[in-house]
């Protein structure tokens, strides 16, 4: 398996479009979210950072000097302070970074959806089947004829590809989440990719997933936008 670095560095390849000079030019998905200003991945063995194609060259030298200030503790507030000199800010997104071990041996019984299939969707996640092959592979558990969790690719490269898993609310608590989790990364693994699970510190069952599942935690996004 990759080191904690360079997971880092696979991730961002998976969540950003990313110009030959290492910035951030959009989203790598197909959605109206607009390209952080800054990222920052932190790992035990250094940090990753990857700026807006927008941010202003002059400034970078100062956010790598509080990035770099204290590897054990980012100083926030600093950080954001600078960020703020620069543009608004609107957003901050911070979480875990998780990649599932290379000894994942779990199985599952959700069903793989396909073209034959999709419709089981429609009740539940319909906003799924209008970018259905982007979002390749999708695994679902199935409840009285419809799906009720759902697990597919948020975001891929030709590294690694990033879990993205919902349930209906009257569904959830079941371990529907897990199933379909399992599923979809046990393909994303044939396929010869990094399955990455990345989440928001206060998103509590994403996290509880991540946990049953025994998931590898390389490290800690933050988003600035």
């Amino acid at each position: 398996m990759y080191k904690d670095y360079e997971l880092m560095e696979i991730q961002t390849e998976v969540l950003f479009k990313i110009d030959h000079l290492k910035r951030i030019t959009e989203i790598n998905e197909s959605t109206d979210l607009i390209a952080p200003f800054l990222f920052l991945g932190r790992t035990k063995e250094g940090n990753v950072i990857r700026f807006n194609k927008t941010f202003p060259e002059h400034h970078k030298i100062k956010i790598f000097e509080v990035v770099n200030n204290n590897q054990n503790n980012i100083e926030l507030g600093n950080l954001i302070m600078n960020v703020s000199k620069l543009k608004q800010i609107n957003k901050i997104w911070m979480g875990p970074a998780y990649v599932f071990p290379e000894n994942f041996n779990m199985t599952s019984n959700a069903i793989k959806i396909t073209n034959d299939n999709k419709e089981l969707l429609r009740m539940g996640f319909p906003n799924l089947i209008q970018h259905f092959e982007k979002r390749q592979p999708v695994y679902a558990i199935i409840q009285n004829g419809i799906a009720v969790s759902v697990c597919c690719s948020a975001r891929k490269s030709s590294r690694g590809a990033e879990a993205s898993v919902e349930t209906l609310d009257s569904y959830e608590g079941c371990g529907y989440g897990t199933s379909s989790v399992i599923a979809w990364a046990n393909e994303i693994r044939k396929a010869a990719l990094y399955p990455l699970y990345s989440t928001a510190w206060d998103n509590f069952s994403s996290q509880t997933i991540a946990k049953k599942l025994n998931l590898y935690k390389y490290g800690v996004d933050l988003h600035i936008s």
